[in-house]
């Protein structure tokens, strides 16, 4: 068989070093028969040959592809390029949408972190002009009746055609009618439902687009069973807005911006208008 010392052979152990291949996943490659090792000594030692790193090197491509074992011995077989060209064409188009998701994400996370910080003062209320969203509403938990409401909601989501990546943006909304908001009761429910920053124009029949309104913004902390409390920031945002000289001019949303386990952290979003 030869004398590994004579040839440009790597041990086991230097080949997980070099490559930063784990050696357990190595032998999984050898047992498998994706690849096995150049040279087995008399005392069983694996010796990888110089040019087998260029394999090696191709299947971590593949894998930090996260292309299946099972493929890429299909394609590590074929004698023409067909089978990695159209493999590859398939992972441009992922890498494009993974791309445009994680910019969105950094924008989200940017976007929340910012508002985080607001819940250091929870007097401030602001006139602000609201980002675009898009809501999935539904009857009030609190008011329905419907003992198949959770059913058909979700049945709703499930025909979202848009990848689940979507829920990563999403929060969960109560919503006041105005006529309730106007006369004290806040705790009323119109609608509950789910708001996306993530654009869902493409599921029309189950997500509506929210256009951008001017309103008065609020944030405010409560513990898990205080949602009484929010009575008092309601009526502070309805004394300021008459203050500033404007009226109510729509549902209030409440978004449940982060919640730990007894204390959530909410938005609170009321349409103005001149009056």
């Amino acid at each position: 068989m030869g004398d590994p010392s004579l040839r440009l052979s790597f041990t086991i152990g230097e080949v997980s070093q070099i490559l930063d291949i784990p050696v357990d996943t190595l032998r999984y490659y050898d047992k498998i028969g994706l690849l096995a090792p150049h040279v087995r000594d008399t005392n069983k030692y694996r010796y990888y040959d110089l040019e087998q790193f260029d394999s090696l090197i191709t299947i971590r491509m593949l894998r930090a592809m996260e292309v299946p074992i099972e493929r890429i011995q299909e394609l590590l077989k074929e004698r023409e390029l067909t089978g990695i060209q159209g493999l590859l064409r398939e992972k441009r188009t992922d890498i494009d949408r993974r791309l445009v998701y994680l910019n969105r994400l950094s924008g989200k996370l940017d976007s929340l972190h910012a508002k985080l910080r607001k819940f250091e003062d929870a007097d401030t209320i602001e006139l602000v002009r609201t980002e675009p969203a898009w809501v999935l509403l539904t009857d009030s938990i609190m008011e329905s009746g419907d003992r198949k409401l959770g059913s058909r909601v979700q049945e709703q989501v499930r025909r979202i055609r848009e990848p689940k990546e979507w829920v990563a943006f999403c929060h969960i909304i109560s919503i006041v009618s105005q006529e309730n908001l106007q006369a004290g009761r806040y705790h009323n429910y119109l609608n509950n439902g789910i708001l996306s920053t993530h654009p869902m124009d493409g599921e029309g029949e189950t997500f509506r687009k929210l256009e951008p309104f001017y309103c008065a913004r609020k944030y405010v902390v409560i513990g898990k069973d205080d949602y009484a409390k929010l009575d008092e920031h309601y009526e502070h945002m309805k004394a300021f807005i008459a203050r500033r000289g404007f009226r109510i001019a729509g549902h209030s949303l409440e978004i449940n911006l982060y919640n730990q386990y007894d204390r959530h952290y909410i938005e609170i979003h009321i349409p103005i208008a001149e009056k």
